[in-house]
């Protein structure tokens, strides 16, 4: 299937190309085709008003995402970022362009985002918060009980299953958000600062866990981040969006072997080289 959004029409247009053959959650995720494109953005903008005037937010992006693909955006802030994941999480129309998602399997949700502030329950605990997009979905409680237990294993959120969020640090919260977003199956995964509030050690612990999950799932990821090292630890490619109206400036393909650790990565001096260079691309544009 097919799902397109753009600016010409007032509701999703949408045409159905169904795949022969849907996936699974719990499959072995199958290697795509090189040139399959899971994401194309198409000369893509937004435009708000304010009052009697009007504010670019992002223009002209173009962008092919491949199935799978771990794509990590940098910029300045104000330039467009979130407005971007927003689009593609349906949650804004573009003004300008178009986006098309090539969709595996019309059973399961497009997209799940999480955000940078923990966004699970209060009400509920850590296991029932896993849980509840795949209830919301009507499957069976033989596939959501499995299922969960799997995704809170790679979390390592076993021995909490029964607490309440008050009663976890927030990066046990974030590791039962990144949990629930992956059970629930969607054909993309959008993460807008995730780790962003968390202190050194547990950004870099939860960015492990989550390319430890991201490699049995190899979902298509896009992922927000201002941390340089962030994107190169975890993408495949890092794009830099230039100042508003956000534009994509530049991209850098990540050629470090997988799976990779933070740290050891870090001590690597190619890290640094291609660090250096994503900072002289961005540094023009969050320079006053």
């Amino acid at each position: 299937m097919v799902q397109a959004r753009s600016a010409r029409t007032p509701t999703a247009a949408i045409s159905l190309e169904t795949d022969p053959v849907p996936s699974e959650i719990l499959e072995p995720a199958q290697p795509a085709a090189a040139d399959a494109v899971k994401i194309r953005i198409s000369n893509l903008g937004k435009t708000f008003s304010l009052g009697d005037s009007q504010v670019d937010a992002i223009s002209g992006i173009n962008l092919d995402v491949k199935r799978g693909e771990f794509i990590c955006i940098v910029g300045p802030s104000g330039c467009g970022k979130t407005t971007l994941l927003r689009i593609l999480a349906e949650l804004e129309w573009p003004t300008r362009g178009e986006v098309v998602i090539t969709r595996d399997d019309p059973s399961a949700p497009l997209s799940s985002m999480i955000f940078q502030e923990s966004s699970i329950f209060p009400w509920m605990t850590i296991r029932n918060n896993v849980a509840y997009g795949l209830r919301l979905r009507g499957l069976p409680a033989s596939h959501i009980s499995k299922t969960v237990d799997h995704f809170m294993k790679l979390a390592g959120l076993e021995r909490f299953a029964d607490a309440y969020p008050h009663q976890l640090s927030g990066g046990m919260k974030q590791r039962a958000s990144v949990a629930r977003a992956f059970s629930n199956d969607p054909e993309i995964l959008l993460m807008d600062e995730p780790f962003a509030a968390l202190d050194e050690q547990n950004k870099a612990l939860l960015q492990e866990e989550l390319l430890r999950i991201w490699s049995e799932t190899k979902k298509t990821v896009v992922f927000i981040t201002h941390s340089i090292d962030e994107a190169l630890v975890l993408g495949d490619r890092v794009l830099v969006m230039s100042r508003r109206p956000g534009r994509l400036k530049a991209e850098f393909k990540v050629d470090f072997p997988r799976p990779r650790r933070v740290y050891d990565l870090k001590a690597e001096p190619a890290f640094g080289k291609m660090s250096r260079d994503i900072w002289t691309s961005l540094r023009e544009e969050v320079s006053p």
